[in-house]
């Protein structure tokens, strides 16, 4: 029994054969296609011929492209049927229940296909009718549908007689070539290499590799119809080089070959480098390998190679490098503006689209405002306020979380009501990923083209993870500014009660002989606020060292009597607190008893990471000078125990009273004192 790798190749061959895969659109297939179309009243009807990995849609109805993906095809699954196929309602058959064009876009739910088959019962492809609701098919439409079947078949065979004979005349005119060659003593390797031979054509024309001649001399070339395809020209066998060096994009064109290079067999031989291709103007990848034939007295005379389009190899690469790259790039973002110019750029390059942006959706409001949108050359912006009601369609299908990728938008029946709106923004092709909050539609990243395109899974595999990362990006940003909102709350009502505490405490305390007591407290009450202050500015999570010193001693005296020195430091909110506090009671004591006490005294604090050690120490000096000498003082009362604390309790505390001022320095591991604590 034949085995199915075998079969496959065979049928491969066969659809190989009729030399029809990548032709331009004829009037005769046209008609077939519409024929099937009005027959059996749908929407869609294709003459279709599937390849190795891709269909090929030689006529096409409904549709706008001429190639999709195989992964998701129907005809691929009705190629194994027996003649014909029909699916109801794809929702409901397990084959296909699943497909993407059946849960997303474009919603298929009725196909039917009369298969192509060669004159040896292989089959090469289908004539099929698909639609958007569920459908029956009567017998007539079905024998209407496999006669249309017939008619295509009959036409591929007139085209392969037709074009067998022009090839054995084409044949026995290389023929006739070769012999001249040999009798003019070009070697054997020479004629190996030659562009015309027809087995070596055909090889790289089945591997889609197009294969070329250049006379170094004249600049000429010789070209395969697979080369012309690659570069967007019309096929035809003869070409000057100059044709192909003018579609390379200007940056790349130092890799491609020119002529003078040539000439000294300088040019490099494998290179890859993008063209704009001459008939759609579209950017794609080309892989060069090349090599130089030699005359008889050794010089390069012909530069022969193959090219190969390399596109989606490249952007498939790209797209995984971008994914990798986003989220560092989104988290420096400081607004949804940020967010949006990110990622409209990341989704810009990976699709390669005219068009591409987010923007934010208020119901309330009807509206739906574009934060920002990347554009290709030419392209308007749509940047600012739009009406919701412009794009109902589109909106109402976002709206239950639907991923659009609308290859058409003339031949999509589903957007009638959106098309005027499109037609004003020239989008013929999009895709829309929806961002969805709570149940709630609250924005949308979307990519447009100015061409109809089909979408492959690649293609939106790479726009979900855009979205994906945008939108925990605009959520992290929601976040923080709603956590800001709660901290200034917070603040605000903590300082209320600091408030009541310091009113009750004046109220109680009024009697109280001893008011330094009093003014400690109400002191202290004061520093907890200031740290507290400073914490808010960093959602209470880290402050910096020289943020709390600055904030606590702004209390006790003017800048100019403070002098503050020493790294960045992050400090958490226990190490903070802690800090305050024990700033407070020397700040308090210095103008006491210290150098804050007279016109000319001053304050240094200084400070320092040590990273002599596998612990880093921060180590922070007070040093006061121009006050009268210090003393050790004789009762310790509870600002001398915080003191001796030191800097979150690790009591690491070393003083020295001099007749210049008190010195003190204050110790604790770097650990300790960035711990953020529950």
């Amino acid at each position: 029994m034949e085995g199915i790798a075998s079969k496959e190749q065979r049928r491969l061959a066969a659809l190989e054969s009729y030399n029809v895969l990548d032709t331009p659109r004829e009037q005769d297939f046209d008609d077939i296609a519409q024929l099937a179309s009005t027959i059996c009243g749908t929407p869609i009807a294709v003459v279709n011929l599937i390849g190795e990995d891709r269909q090929f849609f030689k006529a096409e109805v409904g549709l706008g492209v001429r190639e999709t993906p195989i992964d998701s095809s129907f005809c691929a699954k009705a190629i194994l049927e027996q003649d014909f196929m029909m699916v109801a309602d794809a929702t409901k058959d397990p084959r296909f229940n699943c497909n993407p064009l059946v849960t997303g876009q474009p919603n298929i739910r009725f196909y039917a296909g009369a298969l192509l088959k060669s004159d040896d019962d292989l089959a090469i492809g289908t004539v099929c009718v698909l639609g958007y609701e569920p459908k029956q098919l009567s017998e007539d439409q079905k024998r209407s549908l496999q006669a249309l079947a017939r008619q295509v078949m009959s036409q591929l065979e007139l085209r392969r007689t037709m074009q067998g004979m022009s090839h054995d005349l084409a044949l026995e005119r290389r023929l006739s070539a070769k012999r001249q060659i040999r009798a003019s003593k070009v070697g054997a390797k020479n004629e190996e290499l030659l562009v015309n031979d027809a087995r070596s054509k055909a090889a790289h024309d089945a591997g889609r590799i197009g294969i070329f001649e250049v006379d170094i001399e004249t600049n000429d070339m010789i070209v395969s119809e697979e080369f012309c395809r690659i570069f967007g020209v019309p096929s035809q066998r003869n070409y000057n080089a100059s044709v192909f060096q003018k579609l390379i994009i200007d940056e790349d064109k130092k890799t491609a070959s020119e002529a003078a290079s040539s000439g000294d067999a300088n040019a490099p031989l494998s290179v890859e480098y993008r063209i704009r291709r001459g008939n759609d103007q579209r950017v794609r990848w080309v892989a060069r390998r090349a090599q130089f034939i030699e005359d008889d007295l050794g010089r390069p005379s012909k530069m022969i190679g193959v090219v190969i389009d390399v596109t989606d190899s490249k952007r498939k690469d790209a797209r995984i490098a971008a994914l990798l790259t986003l989220g560092d790039r989104l988290r420096v973002g400081k607004t949804v503006e940020d967010i949006s110019r990110i990622a409209s750029e990341i989704l810009a390059e990976g699709l390669s689209v005219t068009r591409a942006g987010y923007a934010s959706i208020n119901s309330a409001t009807g509206n739906l405002f574009v934060e920002f949108n990347w554009l290709a050359a030419g392209v308007p912006s749509i940047a600012g306020h739009h009406a919701l009601n412009e794009f109902s369609a589109t909106i109402d299908r976002l709206d239950v979380g639907d991923t659009l990728a609308v290859p058409n938008v003339n031949a999509a029946s589903w957007l009638e009501a959106d098309l005027e709106s499109y037609a004003a923004l020239g989008v013929r092709s999009f895709v829309k990923v929806p961002i969805i909050d709570r149940g709630v539609l609250v924005g949308v990243l979307f990519a447009h083209d100015s061409k109809p395109r089909f979408w492959s899974k690649l293609e939106l595999d790479f726009a979900w993870g855009v979205a994906d990362r945008a939108y925990a990006a605009i959520a992290r940003l929601n976040a923080e500014s709603e956590q800001r909102l709660l901290n200034q709350e917070l603040s605000h009502r903590l300082k209320n009660t600091l408030s009541i505490v310091q009113a009750i405490a004046a109220q109680t305390l009024r009697n109280v002989t001893e008011k330094d007591a009093v003014a400690a407290f109400n002191g202290r009450l004061h520093a907890l606020s200031s740290a507290h202050d400073v914490l808010l500015q960093q959602s209470w999570s880290t402050a910096r060292l020289r943020d709390v010193i600055g904030k606590v001693m702004h209390l006790h005296a003017t800048d100019g009597k403070i002098v503050i020195s020493g790294p960045e430091v992050p400090l958490g909110p226990k190490a903070g607190l802690s800090l305050s506090l024990l700033l407070h009671e020397l700040g308090t004591n210095a103008i006491k008893y210290g150098a804050l006490s007279t016109d000319a005294g001053t304050v240094n604090i200084s400070w320092h990471v040590s990273d002599d050690s596998e612990k880093p120490i921060l180590t922070l000096k007070w040093e006061e000078k121009g006050g009268p000498p210090a003393t050790e003082p004789e009762r310790r009362g509870f600002g001398s125990r915080l003191i001796r604390m030191g800097i979150a309790g690790t009591g690491d505390v070393e003083k020295n009273f001099t007749p210049s001022g008190l010195i003190a320095t204050f110790r604790a591991p770097l650990s300790l004192v960035m711990e953020l604590g529950e």
